[in-house]
């Protein structure tokens, strides 16, 4: 056995994630015998682009400015259906006819904003009812299909997840840096860099460093163990991730300012509102 030690950034990390949940077995079966439901998101516009061939509309991030949206919506795909060697945009009629027969071979992909210990995580929305997807988990959960929960460990909290929803509203802040958000809980199996590393090599790792600096803020430093043939595969594979880009459709990772598309039903933001840093 031997051991190497290397340094994901936080997109790379996604890169990682993304390879190991498209070459998942049960990824693989849905793909061709089921339906696969993929949440736009940068995440899983990695997976769209690894499985699909094209990336996601990029909606809600964080960005140092606060929490956002895109500038507009640029009209690619937010959620994709892939069914049959066909894809389909959520928010047409036809993905929902694809839809009416969801169960246990189809996967559905998500990202998360938060995760604990526990394996509880929750995504963020700052429109109201989040969107479409609630009927879908809804529809998901009652039928039967799996949920992957494709989240990096920068986003893993310290204290529990169902407090930070207890304590999330998008009407309850007085002032917020960006839209003010809610938490949806979402119910799947966590797929995060160590996951997607094992799965990957059948290496053993494990992480002895977070954070960084000069482009490296939220890095993941971590230590592997394995044979020299899997090792010389995680290089491989930390190499083709560090020098992927960023995921989503062209456009859409412009992000929202005053004026912009979201502000319509976005609440609470002080960019919006002209209030910046002023509460008063």
């Amino acid at each position: 056995m031997a051991r190497i030690q290397f340094t994901l950034t936080v997109n790379a990390g996604k890169w990682l994630i993304a390879r190991s949940v498209s070459e998942r077995a049960d990824v693989r079966h849905a793909f061709y015998h089921g339906r696969i439901i993929l949440f736009g998101g940068t995440t899983v516009s990695a997976v769209s682009e690894l499985l699909a061939g094209k990336p996601l509309r990029i909606s809600g991030r964080i960005t140092s400015r606060g929490t956002g949206t895109a500038w507009e919506n640029t009209g690619d795909p937010h959620t994709l259906v892939m069914y049959k060697g066909k894809c389909y945009d959520y928010e047409d009629k036809e993905s929902r006819d694809v839809l009416n027969d969801l169960g246990e071979d189809d996967i559905v992909v998500t990202g998360a904003n938060i995760y604990d210990r526990q394996g509880n995580a929750a995504i963020m929305a700052g429109g109201y009812g989040f969107g479409g997807r609630r009927s879908i988990l809804t529809v998901v959960h009652t039928e039967g299909a799996k949920v992957l929960v494709a989240v990096g460990v920068e986003k893993l909290i310290p204290g529990l997840t169902k407090d930070a929803i207890y304590n999330s509203g998008r009407k309850l802040p007085l002032w917020s840096m960006g839209a003010s958000v809610g938490l949806v809980p979402i119910v799947g199996e966590i797929v995060n860099e160590l996951e997607a590393v094992k799965s990957l090599t059948e290496t053993n790792p494990i992480i002895i460093g977070r954070g960084g600096i000069d482009g490296g803020e939220g890095s993941a430093t971590i230590i592997a163990d394995g044979t020299k043939k899997q090792l010389e595969k995680l290089l491989e594979l930390v190499k083709w991730a560090s020098n992927k880009n960023v995921s989503g459709s062209p456009g859409s990772l412009k992000s929202c300012d005053r004026g912009s598309e979201g502000c319509a039903k976005h609440i609470e933001c002080c960019y919006k509102s002209g209030k910046m840093f002023d509460m008063l």
